[in-house]
């Protein structure tokens, strides 16, 4: 329960997401729309939850120790997050939680625009949706990419996204959420699911039945229990085989129940014609909804302060999540440099791979007991780095788990003021033990150059889509000027 680590980008993302659901839906309800009862509202904040879950919880924070943890982490990213958000029926109650201006000007014409419509249909057709599940997962778990997320930090999340993706792709044929609806028959469903057995099963046997371990990382990182890493490596292959086993079988021997009973699928229907007149009305609600000030409504027409609402609103949410999602830290990325007995530990330091440049430089330490593996997150660690041939040193830097994302590991950070080679010296103290390990740094002068913070550029080419798209869509046609030019032209004739 200590080793709990909060992503602040991602939840801010997904608390962000979860209001603009949760107020799209209290506008339909007080609407009256009733294709959307309380239960999936409910399902797709469990949906949120279990995504979160899977990026905060111990699971996060073991996954570069444990391939278990890791592995189940993927499941819930893959098996019970997706399938649970669409059973919320997400599409219409994100839009209509937009402002009004953002959901008219956007999302309402994005949806409706006949490309999207077509790549949105193509992806979600069966034959499709299961070779991207399957090239994601077959691809992810393959030692050099999965090793690569391992090693990169940024890397792990584009893992996380494809794996989300490619399952929110996958469940969306067997969800089929509303407003959604395909003509193709539903026992297409049945080989579909089993096929996706079949690629998961085929993932975990091999993880069960190999001899050697296929990701080395976890073979050189420090054990946290007492298991090797090879039976790691089986255990995470079972789970991953029960675990996926389930969630395929189960809707496969529903559907198939469904159809040798002749039984139809609990789900809303609506007629195509009613379903565009309620897809209008839904688009439509929400105008109103915007808190201007008086003085605000008095100089302006309202569809200006809905503009001017929704420009406010997207600076002010797209600067702090681009401030959260540029946040450096060496947490991201570390290497393992040395891990050692000390007297009665186990003592492993973890910082960025390669040289260190000047300046500040951040250190992870992991502290075990000798004997049992438990990590010691009660000892007082202790570091001091010393250039060689003198007397300089760095100031005394206490290791804590404050400021460190993966709770398991006490950070501190230490100041390397110049270039050369230092030597960096760990104490651990608990209750009458002391031990120390040594670790040999080379440190160099970095190269000066501008920092790219990305999060900022993808905020601002977001921006100027939106703007583009925006001047697209009202930009005055040719066609009404040569239509108002041609009286003027006989006129003068």
């Amino acid at each position: 329960m200590l080793s709990w680590s909060i992503p602040p980008a991602a939840t801010f993302a997904l608390a962000l997401t979860a209001i603009l659901y949760l107020r799209g839906w209290l506008l339909m309800r007080r609407a009256g729309v009733p294709f959307i009862p309380l239960w999936r509202a409910a399902s797709f904040l469990l949906g949120i939850f279990s995504l979160w879950f899977a990026l905060a919880s111990p699971l996060d924070t073991f996954s570069g120790f444990i391939l278990t943890a890791h592995m189940l982490q993927h499941m819930v990213l893959m098996m019970i997050g997706p399938p649970v958000i669409l059973l919320g029926a997400p599409l219409v109650p994100l839009v209509r939680g937009l402002p009004a201006f953002a959901a008219r000007e956007f999302a309402g014409p994005f949806l409706n625009w006949r490309l999207a419509m077509r790549i949105g249909n193509a992806l979600i057709h069966p034959a499709v949706a299961l070779i991207l599940m399957g090239a994601a997962m077959f691809a992810w778990h393959t030692p050099r990419l999965y090793e690569l997320a391992l090693a990169s930090g940024a890397w792990h999340e584009v893992e996380h996204a494809c794996f989300f993706l490619a399952s929110l792709i996958f469940w969306w044929p067997i969800i089929q959420p509303w407003p959604s609806h395909t003509h193709r028959p539903r026992w297409i469903l049945v080989p579909y699911l089993l096929i996706g057995d079949l690629q998961n099963t085929v993932v975990s046997a091999i993880l069960v039945f190999s001899d050697r371990l296929i990701y080395p990382s976890y073979g050189t990182t420090p054990r946290l229990f007492g298991f090797s890493a090879l039976a790691d490596q089986a255990a995470a292959g079972a789970i991953m085989w029960v675990i996926g086993s389930t969630v395929f079988l189960i809707p496969a021997t529903v559907i198939a129940v469904q159809l040798l009973s002749n039984r139809r699928p609990l789900k809303a229907t609506i007629a195509p014609s009613r379903r565009a007149a309620s897809l209008d009305v839904i688009f439509a609600i929400g105008q109103r909804l915007s808190f201007p000030s008086r003085l605000l409504r008095r100089r302006f027409r309202p569809d200006t302060i809905d503009a001017m609402s929704f420009v406010v609103i997207f600076i002010a949410a797209g600067l702090c999540l681009a401030a959260l999602a540029s946040r450096v830290s060496d947490d991201d990325d570390p290497a393992l440099r040395l891990s050692q007995t000390a007297g009665p530990f186990v003592v492993s330091i973890f910082a960025l791979p390669g040289d260190l440049d000047t300046g500040h430089s951040e250190f992870n330490i992991l502290v075990q007991d000798r004997d049992t593996l438990q990590v010691a997150q009660d000892a007082t660690v202790t570091l001091q780095a010393k250039r060689d041939g003198t007397s300089q040193s760095t100031a005394v830097a206490h290791a804590s788990t404050d400021d460190s994302e993966n709770k398991l590991l006490q950070n501190a950070d230490l100041e390397l003021p110049a270039a050369g080679d230092w030597t960096l010296n760990v104490r651990i103290t608990q209750n009458d033990a002391t031990a120390e390990a040594t670790l040999p740094l080379r440190v160099v002068t970095p190269e000066r150059g501008i920092a790219f913070h990305w999060p900022y550029a993808a905020l601002g080419i977001f921006a100027a889509t939106l703007l583009f798209s925006y001047w697209l869509r009202h930009r005055p046609s040719r066609s009404v000027g040569v239509r108002r030019a041609l009286p003027i032209s006989k006129a003068s004739s």
